[in-house]
């Protein structure tokens, strides 16, 4: 503002001393567009106090933190649900295990007592995304290994991609509740199972 102020003061200046109409015009002009190259390299028009804002947002640096704090509370446990129970005919049942590095999933389809689909998925490598507003964190599976146990043994015989768990309520053991989502419907039976907030029945180790 103070240059603009200058600026005003020379063309009173100029104007004063009568000079020519032609020439008079052209410094006139020349004032104006100086002006405004000035006032443009101040204050940024898109923010009104004058500070300037990042181009890109960040994430709050606590998300990663307490996506890790999650992972770390349930390493080295097991976790397991059976639909409609455990003695049903058909049933359904799927264990969780976050024994490190990695984390798996084991999911059976029986009837009566003989095992008809029975397979494990494994990721050693995976995403976390937290969810302060819902408590609750997913797990993204990043290039899972598919193992088939029946029908017909297989490895990688089924290319995984979409797959991941939800958990609402880490830190909470009286509420910590399940969801297993399968978006690209690429696993075989028993899936689709849990796709529901599910209390799964944790699985107790002694030494």
């Amino acid at each position: 503002m103070q240059a603009v102020r200058v600026l005003g003061a020379a063309l009173g200046a100029v104007l004063a001393r009568g000079i020519r109409r032609s020439t008079a015009a052209a410094a006139v002009g020349l004032l104006v567009l100086s002006a405004v190259a000035l006032s443009s390299c101040g204050d940024d028009p898109t923010t009104p106090d004058g500070t300037s804002s990042p181009s890109t947002p960040s994430a709050p640096p606590a998300t990663q933190g307490v996506a890790g704090d999650a992972i770390a509370e349930l390493r080295d446990r097991s976790f397991r649900q059976f639909e409609p129970s455990r003695d049903g005919d058909p049933r359904r049942a799927v264990i969780l295990e976050f024994f490190g590095p990695g984390i798996q999933v084991w999911a059976q389809y029986a009837e009566g007592e003989h095992a008809i689909d029975e397979w494990e998925l494994t990721a050693t490598d995976y995403r976390v995304e937290w969810d302060s507003r819902r408590s609750q964190v997913t797990i993204h599976f990043v290039n899972p290994r598919f193992v088939q146990t029946l029908p017909e043994p297989c490895e990688d015989c089924i290319k995984v991609t979409g797959f991941s768990i939800s958990i609402r309520n880490p830190f909470d053991p009286a509420r910590i509740a399940f969801r297993l989502n399968d978006p690209d419907r690429v696993l075989p039976t028993p899936f689709p199972v849990f796709e529901d907030w599910t209390r799964f029945s944790e699985d107790e180790y002694f030494d």
